[in-house]
């Protein structure tokens, strides 16, 4: 009998105890059930064969003021000589100043043909790690795997399409050592570029799903705009970035080289007398009758070189930003970039132009496609976009492909919304009417973030991705995930968007003056105010 009685006992206790076992080995919905490669954006060191660091992302003030120093007079020069001579007074002063910014950045630039000129790779690390993560089974004791188990380092300046061969061989180690038959693909930033890249040359056979974490491989106005020329003084936008402290301190913390290519710009054209005067409509007018030979200078001197930034022009832009930076075929530059050039149209002709059809040909074949955008900051407001929701480095409709969104102080209007309601998108309208995500390639698959900028790691996008590469997962069935989500900056907390919450705007969002005489006042109010901010950033850096 006390047999009998110790063995029910003992019974009652496992089944007690069952649930909770069951519980603590049940499935992370937000894991992924295969493995994923994840690719990051820029900013693995850059080094030569020997290790040493070739591309750097300190540039002194010190030695831009030299440069500023030996260009001033010839664009004094210029200045007084076009009147004799026309235009081409200002060719020594491009030329110089071309060649003292080459000097500055060349250890990092690549050749005429987009190729390292001093070896090329990443640090001895990373490499190291690639080498294990690749051939280890990382997944946990459900066999789940995290969003960056399998993390693939590369250089991040070449033609992705001299990465994609190693990409899909890293691809082939992660299956045989995971035992599966595809991987799950996801990219931040400049990342998108190889995912995209890879999906032209190789297809989906090994592929699961695709995630883009605030992507600008599908186009990103920072390099867009400042590569095509097209900058931009807008009073209300210098006055919304100067209210906007987190904004100064997260650029400051950055580091990225767009942002320090960006401020060193214009430093150089401050101190180099292409920004000096009293009146914008002066630095309007000087600015714009020189750009044309001051900005592919600059570009082909620091970052144009670089295939990987290339990716970057928006699809509509690259044709003109080509001819723009190295003139028309035949030209002299335009021969001795060929090499580079070919690769660029290659990219552009395989991928750039063919972005929605890759994406929506995968969809259609069965692999699910994840997008999540930051929105609620401006573009640096030196640039043409300055107006626009983004999340500093590319705008709502790009990182998005193809969602509507009001400029910024400003919402939608209620007959848009009225009109978009009847049709049936009313559900893809942001609580903060800024948003209608409807008009995006992928809808069901594409949340928005308001608050977050560019690279907030805080974010933890993968708890998005997870249940749409696992179980087909929506917009409308991510558990505690609706489209719209608001991010605090400060508690680290993804939350649905509400009206209590959604108003996370940093700066006045009331009328401005549109009258001649009070934007002119605003004008000058916030340009130093900006100014000030900006060159304080690079100093401290």
């Amino acid at each position: 009998m006390k047999k009998i009685v110790s063995t029910l006992l003992a019974l009652v206790l496992i089944l007690s105890v069952l649930p909770l076992a069951i519980q603590a080995h049940a499935a992370n919905p937000y894991r992924f059930d295969l493995p994923t490669v994840y690719f990051r954006g820029n900013g693995e060191p850059i080094v030569d064969e020997d290790g040493n660091t070739v591309y750097d992302f300190d540039v002194s003030t010190d030695q831009i003021k030299e440069i500023a120093a030996k260009v001033l007079p010839l664009l004094l020069a210029g200045m007084i000589g076009e009147k004799v001579t026309g235009p081409s007074a200002y060719d020594e002063y491009y030329k110089v100043f071309g060649e003292e910014m080459s000097k500055l950045y060349d250890r990092c630039q690549l050749d005429e043909n987009g190729n390292p000129k001093y070896g090329t790779g990443i640090s001895a690390k990373n490499k190291a790690d690639n080498e294990v993560m690749r051939r280890e089974n990382r997944a946990d004791s459900n066999g789940q795997f995290g969003d960056m188990d399998y993390q693939f380092n590369n250089d991040w300046r070449l033609d992705p399409f001299d990465t994609v061969d190693a990409i899909d061989a890293y691809i082939d180690d992660v299956l045989a050592a995971t035992r599966k038959q595809k991987v799950n693909l996801l990219c931040t930033c400049l990342g998108g570029d190889l995912v995209l890249a890879y999906l032209a040359k190789y297809g989906t056979d090994k592929v699961n799903g695709i995630g883009f974490q605030q992507t600008v491989a599908f186009g990103a106005e920072l390099v867009d705009e400042t590569f095509s020329g097209h900058m931009n003084l807008d009073p209300d936008a210098i006055r919304r970035f100067a209210q906007d402290d987190f904004l100064h301190e997260k650029m400051a913390g950055l580091g990225d080289v767009l942002f320090t290519f960006l401020n060193e710009t214009v430093e150089l054209m401050q101190d180099g007398g292409v920004l000096q005067g009293v009146s914008g409509v002066f630095m309007d007018k000087l600015y714009n009758k020189l750009y044309e030979g001051l900005v592919p200078e600059l570009v082909l001197a620091t970052y144009g070189t670089w295939p990987g930034y290339w990716t970057m022009v928006t699809a509509d832009h690259y044709a003109s930003t080509r001819d723009f930076i190295f003139g028309r075929p035949g030209s002299e530059k335009y021969e001795k970039y060929k090499g580079l050039i070919a690769k660029l149209d290659h990219y552009d002709e395989a991928v750039r132009q063919q972005i929605p059809t890759l994406l929506q040909q995968a969809k259609d074949d069965g692999h699910p496609i994840a997008i999540t955008v930051y929105y609620g900051d401006q573009m640096p407001p030196i640039l043409e976009s300055a107006d626009e929701q983004g999340d500093v480095w590319t705008t709502v409709r790009y990182a998005s492909l193809g969602a509507t969104a009001a400029k910024m102080g400003t919402k939608l209007s209620d007959d848009y919304i009225a009109e978009r309601t009847e049709k049936g998108f009313g559900a893809y309208i942001s609580p903060d009417k800024i948003i209608d995500a409807s008009t995006a390639v992928f809808p069901d698959t594409t949340w928005f973030i308001k608050g977050a900028i560019h690279n907030d790691k805080g974010v933890k996008s993968y708890r998005l991705y997870a249940p749409t590469f696992n179980r087909g997962a929506t917009v409308q069935t991510v558990e505690g995930f609706p489209q719209f989500l608001v991010y605090d900056r400060t508690a680290l907390t993804l939350s649905p968007m509400t009206e209590e919450n959604m108003n996370t705007e940093k700066y006045d969002t009331t009328p401005k003056p549109t009258g001649r005489f009070d934007r002119l006042l605003a004008f000058f109010k916030h340009l130093l105010s900006w100014f000030k901010s900006l060159f304080t950033i690079i100093k401290n850096r």
